[in-house]
């Protein structure tokens, strides 16, 4: 089965071009969470930026409700076929919570690919530096409800997104 994403691009590619910028968002939320007036002036820099749905959110392909049929790699994947779709060899890559760790692997899978990494509230690949904090355990068990909830229920979704 194929696999389609939802994208959306801000900015002009005729001029000269600050490197792009592909935001990444987190697990269960849209790339709609990234504003539109930060992508408009991100891309007023001479950037093009693109923020895009991870699969299972939005408008990109879905699996049934707690069962994935794809992997964290796969999701990096996404991230370099999209960028392949617009044509854009190098970019700067800005992460949150899961987009950061979607991110992080991009980097180490094809650093030629990766102008700039930034990962925001992002657990690490590195467990073995005692220096970064872990994620915190409430978060942790909160997004460990994900499998057992009834994405049918408007208000107990709601609930668990807010």
């Amino acid at each position: 089965m194929g696999v389609e994403l939802a994208t959306e691009a801000f900015g002009d590619d005729s001029g000269p071009q600050q490197p792009p910028i592909l935001l990444m968002m987190r697990a269960t939320a849209s790339m709609l969470w990234w504003p539109d007036e930060l992508c408009a002036k991100l891309a007023a820099t001479g950037r093009i930026v693109i923020r895009y749905d991870n699969r299972d959110t939005g408008q990109s392909t879905t699996a049934p409700p707690g069962q994935p049929d794809y992997s964290l790699d796969d999701l990096a994947g996404d991230a370099l076929a999209i960028l392949d779709g617009y044509g854009i060899a190098r970019a700067h890559l800005v992460g949150i919570s899961l987009g950061g760790m979607l991110a992080q692997l991009v980097t180490l899978m094809r650093p030629e690919r990766v102008a700039r990494l930034t990962a925001i509230g992002s657990a690490r690949f590195d467990e073995d530096d005692p220096t970064l904090p872990p994620m915190d355990p409430d978060l942790l068990e909160h997004f460990g409800g994900i499998a057992t909830l009834d994405w049918s229920d408007r208000h107990a979704a709601v609930d668990f997104a807010v």
